[in-house]
């Protein structure tokens, strides 16, 4: 799926055309503005982030659907930054909830309510993990999972649980597509065709980035295939190459930390880390890809 358009354009749309596009929710009913209000929006003319999310926060917390606007705003503001990500993630649950409140209790008659928009969230969700939230991440591996598509949460699992250094949590699934491989390798005597990672290697080798990324993921894991962090490297490079920002996040993480059998380069991981923060994929700044390849460690009391 191609990367959503950038949001850059939404903060200099005026109001009402962003709350046609954001486009869900009834209007308010019409009152005088406070004093509050009044003060919170004349900051908010200095286009910064801080005084866009004031004002989103406000509205949300008087259940006006002007907060979706103003989560935009916020979200559109630059530089790219992870406060930024965590507005466009809160707009894809109010989306695909359709309210505006986090409770959930049933809403009061005077709440308002709206139809919920799993695909608008969608949108939000996707443009955060391309920013560089992890969060975002795992939002999409749930959304994913309730449309009911497995090989798209199969993605995000991934990508979350390399970017964490999580790969023992998918042991269950390591185990599951042995079992699938070996059972197919007895019924057909012939080598492993597990369905979903055929798919993966037939569009990854067909030079599709995304099904490239995710099979350098599969090879860090060792999911259906013999764990290989060299093999990893050569796809996550071959998807970065064409642009993909995930392919060059992955690949500076991958020769950043290095081991079994892949040496570590901090200067070519630093190369690929530009790359991606070029892309506004705020992880890529040097103070956290920093921190994302030190070493782990463990304390145990």
């Amino acid at each position: 799926m191609p990367r959503p358009t950038p949001r850059l354009l939404l903060y200099a749309l005026p109001l009402f055309t962003l709350f046609t596009l954001l486009g869900c929710a009834t209007a308010p009913a019409s009152r005088p503005p406070s004093d509050t209000e009044r003060d919170a929006l004349s900051a908010a003319a200095d286009g910064q982030f801080d005084s866009a999310l004031r004002v989103a926060r406000m509205y949300q917390a008087w259940n006006d659907p002007r907060a979706l606007d103003w989560y935009a705003r916020a979200a559109a503001t630059q530089p790219r930054t992870h406060r930024s990500t965590s507005a466009e993630e809160q707009l894809g649950t109010l989306l695909e909830r359709g309210r505006l409140d986090s409770s959930d209790e049933p809403q009061k008659p005077q709440d308002v309510r709206f139809k919920p928009s799993p695909r608008k969230a969608f949108r939000w969700y996707h443009s955060a993990a391309y920013h560089g939230s992890p969060y975002a991440m795992d939002d999409l591996a749930r959304w994913y999972e309730r449309q009911g598509d497995m090989a798209g949460a199969l993605r995000w699992r991934l990508r979350s649980a390399v970017y964490m250094r999580e790969l023992y949590k998918l042991e269950a699934l390591r185990g599951a597509t042995r079992a699938s491989t070996e059972a197919a390798r007895l019924a057909a005597d012939r080598p492993s065709t597990n369905a979903a990672i055929a798919r993966i290697q037939r569009r990854a080798a067909r030079g599709d980035a995304e099904a490239q990324v995710d099979l350098g993921s599969l090879h860090e894991a060792g999911i259906g295939m013999p764990e290989d962090k060299t093999e990893a490297l050569r796809w996550y490079q071959r998807a970065g190459e064409q642009g993909n920002v995930y392919g060059q996040y992955f690949a500076g993480l991958a020769l950043g930390r290095g081991g079994k059998g892949l040496q570590k380069d901090e200067a070519a991981a630093a190369a690929w880390f530009a790359k991606a923060h070029a892309q506004q994929f705020y992880m890529a700044e040097e103070s956290y890809w920093r921190k994302a390849i030190a070493p782990p460690f463990f304390i145990f009391e």
